[in-house]
């Protein structure tokens, strides 16, 4: 045993981003009742509601509160008349308690960086406007890109300001983008993550088994395809086609009752609206032909007032040399499982911002049978780079749920109150981002290696990995399963 290795990330701040956190959960209090809790940002407090909260110094809106105010809130007979942030849907406060909740010997529970300070941003949703371009559902929980930048804006500055590590636990995803270089969000985190104490974190997402990637064969000049389609009761929903420049692609759509579009113009800026006789459904479709993250080919079509039925969708290889093309629905929180492509291959669906090459991009695996989640989101990335970096345990993990959800699947036991299971590739996420901080407190804060940043904890992370005999790097698992002893077991002398 290495019995000098004691790390618990004493010392680092831990940060979650964009959902909330219940700041009264005992898994975020100290032993005297107040709060490990660095700061939280919610960006959804408008001005006349912040109570004991301020606008953070750099921004114009949303309400910071201090660890001062958590603790006056605690202390109070109503905590959300001084602060009056909440996580609504218990995603935050599972993936804190799950990285760095208290040590509960009562419920046989530990975070996995017990020590770390938490700072959080509770992203305010999409507007509305952004929901309608995509086609998303008005009741679906949508953020938009810019307030989860300026989050990690935040999250950067507050890390600065208290000189200590950072270590990002990005759960969320999406099918929007290249799958390549994951898009702006992926590169803001990347500039971010390559700083000496910062370490980005994100989840694969779980989309290998949901029917929503195509990857087309061959297609040579002049040739077309038909992609076929499965729809079930969707209000709307947005399929993104990319292909690797220089090539171009067209497209024309067939009804379920065998209306067709015709074949539209492949050019750049153009736009297309095809309404059908027999069906209500309307696709727009708009021509990226050099969107940004590659400068490759983006044909973006969306969908509304869905018809159920198989649709087809014809691409035609308007260019003079051969190539291929992808395809991607959203995510399944996003459509029902009827939608889905009948020829869909569960490689490259990898959410962006996980296929940023600089990012460490997490898959995950059922830890009670040592095999592979069907669900689990599958690499590489489109242009062919290693993705997913590593895996770790994401079948029925254990931890806090928000006092809003407390009726959740509690396993039978009306023991685990305020405690309960989640699977997936958030959770998941969260053990190997609390593993991160407890590299990070050996390396930044005990000066083992003061230079650590994202990509040098990856390789450390990687080369510690379980063996199973399996070849890696693979499309599934990466260079294999998250070991943070077997880290320090590889950098012991060895005859």
């Amino acid at each position: 045993m290495l019995t000098h290795i004691t790390v618990r990330a004493n010392n680092n701040i831990f940060i979650r981003t964009p959902a909330g956190i219940d700041y009264g959960h005992p898994a975020f209090l100290n032993a005297d009742g107040t709060s490990r809790i660095y700061s939280i940002w919610d960006q959804t407090i408008p001005i006349e509601n912040m109570k004991s909260g301020r606008i953070p110094d750099g921004f114009l809106f949303g309400a910071e509160y201090l660890r001062s105010n958590i603790n006056e809130a605690l202390m109070s007979d109503n905590p959300k008349n001084i602060v009056p942030s909440v996580d609504t849907n218990g995603h935050g406060t599972f993936l804190a308690g799950v990285a760095c909740g208290n040590k509960i010997d009562e419920r046989n529970f530990s975070g996995v960086a017990p020590l770390a300070d938490i700072c959080v941003v509770k992203c305010r949703e999409a507007k509305d406007g952004l929901k309608r371009y995509f086609r998303i559902g008005g009741d679906k929980v949508v953020y938009g890109e810019q307030d989860i930048m300026l989050g990690i804006k935040y999250l950067w500055q507050t890390a600065v300001k208290a000189e200590k590590p950072l270590i990002i636990c990005f759960g969320i995803g999406t099918n929007i983008g290249g799958h390549e270089r994951g898009g702006c969000l992926g590169e803001y985190l990347e500039s971010r993550g390559n700083y000496s104490g910062v370490c980005a974190v994100a989840a694969c997402g779980n989309e290998a088994n949901a029917g929503h990637h195509y990857r087309s064969g061959l297609l040579r000049s002049g040739q077309d395809v038909e992609v076929e389609l499965r729809t079930g009761s969707d209000d709307g929903f947005t399929i993104e086609l990319w292909g690797d420049a220089p090539n171009l692609y067209a497209i024309g759509i067939i009804s379920p009752s065998g209306e067709y579009s015709g074949k539209t113009t492949a050019k750049l800026g153009e736009q297309h609206r095809i309404r059908f006789v027999l069906e209500k459904t309307v696709v727009d479709i708009d021509y990226l032909i050099t969107a940004y993250e590659s400068g490759d080919e983006c044909v973006r079509l969306r969908f509304s007032s869905v018809e159920p039925g198989l649709w087809k969708i014809r691409v035609f290889n308007d260019n003079r040399g051969d190539g291929f093309f992808d395809m991607w629905l959203p995510i399944k929180n996003f459509i029902t499982d009827e939608t889905y492509f009948l020829e869909s291959d569960p490689d490259v669906t990898i959410c962006n911002p996980a296929n940023n090459i600089a990012i460490l991009s997490n898959a995950y695996y059922n830890s009670y049978t040592t095999s592979a989640v069907a669900d689990s989101s599958r690499g590489y990335t489109r242009s062919g780079y290693i993705k997913p970096d590593i895996c770790s345990p994401g079948i029925d993990i254990f931890g806090p749920m928000a006092s809003v959800i407390t009726d959740r699947t509690q396993k039978g036991d009306v023991s685990l109150a305020r405690y309960g299971y989640m699977s997936g590739s958030s959770a998941a996420t969260a053990i190997t981002a609390g593993a991160a901080a407890l590299l990070m407190e050996w390396g930044i804060i005990r000066k083992n290696d003061i230079t650590m940043d994202t990509v040098s904890v990856k390789k450390y992370l990687i080369r510690g990995t379980i063996n199973t005999g399996v070849e890696v790097p693979n499309r599934i698992c990466g260079y294999g399963g998250i070991d943070l002893y077997g880290v320090f077991q590889t950098m012991r002398g060895r005859i």
